[in-house]
């Protein structure tokens, strides 16, 4: 190497020396991408999460709003039956006062019969039904006791009914009240849901019109309706069906009779007759009698048939009613008196119980009793949305911290329409919880609390209603 030549580098040194910081640019691109498609997988999760969270939602106030309206037909299934209960009360208060008063009149005329010796009529025509009846009422049952019995009874008959016609009025206060209240209770109670459900994360819209509210709108009623005047035959067939129950109101009668041939002169029967109606939907009547027959046999001559009279003898008569609008007057009487019956010796009285008649009353409405037996069960159908605000979403463009710049801010997680909306749909449904002891089917009212909610799918025509639909409303 000559002096004071430059220095020459050998030529591979100088080949690395020029490719030295080219792959920066490349550098660049890859992690710009690989920001993107993090930031893109950051807003994929986050509105995921965020639609996860939205159905449960839209779900929890569907299903809350099913369980409202589930209560709402329980309740008035169980404010139905005790309603019933209460005129089922003052029909046994009516059939037990027009009993003990039948009761009065019979030991006032039983003393004739002798009953409390050995040679009684009864013993004499061998009524061996009526022959300890006749005993008590003879021996046990003089006036005075009878009648301090027969005052007592009409008291507490009375305050029965009276009793009953309160707690009726409370009954039916409580069913209207229920009535006005329920749609706007139910909208704070699925904005209360949506809530709770997001608290300290936002807040979520519940649309104020539902897409499906058969609740409201039933096959073009609403699905629980009123029922008053001539239209309460349902309630009062059920009424008369539970009272009934009680054979005592249904038909306190019975025979003693002798059987024996009308010929020999000694043929005989006693005869007991009492039961208690409803007449048409404001009044309960009851009604109780007792007689004594003895027939008689008579001959007509060759030209006309031998003919057996029966000789009645009235020993009870006795009526009591429970009438809608009746005067407050305490010598009225209801039902037949003595001039309506002249074979009855005498007529109980009855006065003002202040009975107000059936109740009206809630059911399900025309439209849902029609279905028939292929279909008994009318079903109540409800469909809510729900919508979130892209300024709600824990996203990149929404209340995230995570806030892309520059080039990134092109990378978003903001929704169509500027919101989310999720579609649920809840049904109510009656069903018994166990079969009927007689095996047959029973069909869907307003008498028995078996009413149940559960979620189903939505229904197409819904679902195309909510996408067509673009924020709250």
């Amino acid at each position: 190497m000559n002096a004071g030549s430059p220095l020459q580098m050998p030529a591979p040194n100088r080949a690395r020396h020029r490719q030295r910081g080219q792959a920066l640019i490349y550098g660049i691109f890859v992690l710009l991408g690989g920001l993107a498609a993090l930031m893109f997988l950051f807003n994929v999760g986050q509105l995921t999460s965020e639609k996860a969270k939205l159905v449960n939602t839209a779900d929890a106030v569907a299903y809350s709003a099913g369980v409202m309206h589930a209560r709402a037909l329980n309740f008035d299934a169980y404010t139905n039956r005790a309603l019933m209960a209460n005129e089922v009360m003052i029909a046994q208060a009516v059939s037990i006062a027009s009993w003990t008063a039948h009761v009065v009149e019979h030991t006032q005329n039983v003393p004739p019969l002798n009953c409390y010796t050995y040679y009684s009529v009864p013993v004499a025509l061998a009524l061996t039904q009526y022959i300890p009846a006749c005993y008590l009422l003879s021996v046990y049952g003089a006036d005075v006791t009878a009648e301090g019995v027969d005052k007592a009874v009409q008291a507490a008959a009375k305050a029965t009914v009276e009793l009953s016609e309160a707690a009726k009025g409370i009954l039916k206060g409580a069913q209207a009240n229920m009535a006005a209240t329920f749609l706007p209770a139910r909208a704070t109670l699925m904005q209360q849901v949506a809530d709770a459900n997001y608290a300290g994360a936002g807040e979520a819209h519940v649309d104020t019109i539902a897409l499906t509210d058969n609740f409201v709108a039933f096959e073009g009623e609403a699905f629980i309706r009123a029922y008053s005047a001539t239209e309460r035959g349902r309630f009062k067939n059920a009424v008369v069906q539970s009272a009934h129950r009680d054979a005592f109101i249904k038909q306190r009668s019975w025979t003693s009779a002798n059987n024996a041939p009308c010929i020999l002169g000694n043929k005989a029967a006693f005869r007991r007759r009492g039961g208690t109606e409803l007449v048409d939907f404001d009044e309960w009547k009851a009604m109780d009698t007792a007689s004594l027959h003895l027939w008689t046999w008579h001959t007509h001559g060759l030209l006309h048939p031998p003919s057996c009279d029966d000789l009645e003898m009235p020993l009870g008569y006795a009526t009591q009613a429970a009438v809608s609008g009746a005067p407050d007057d305490g010598d009225a009487s209801y039902g037949n008196s003595r001039e309506d019956n002249p074979d009855a010796s005498s007529a109980a009285s009855g006065t003002d119980w202040h009975y107000s008649g059936l109740p009206t009353f809630y059911d399900i409405s025309l439209p849902a009793q029609a279905y028939t037996a292929t279909e008994p069960n009318p079903r109540l159908k409800f469909a809510i949305r729900l919508t979130r605000s892209m300024d709600q979403l824990n996203t990149s463009d929404g209340t995230s911290p995570v806030k892309p710049s520059g080039r990134l801010a092109i990378i978003g997680g903001k929704p169509a329409h500027d919101v989310l909306a999720a579609v649920a749909t809840s049904e109510v449904f009656f069903e018994r919880p166990a079969a009927r002891e007689d095996g047959k089917s029973e069909l869907a009212s307003l008498f028995n609390p078996y009413w149940q909610v559960r979620l189903i799918s939505t229904s197409a025509a819904d679902m195309a209603t909510a996408m067509a639909l673009e924020g709250p409303r």
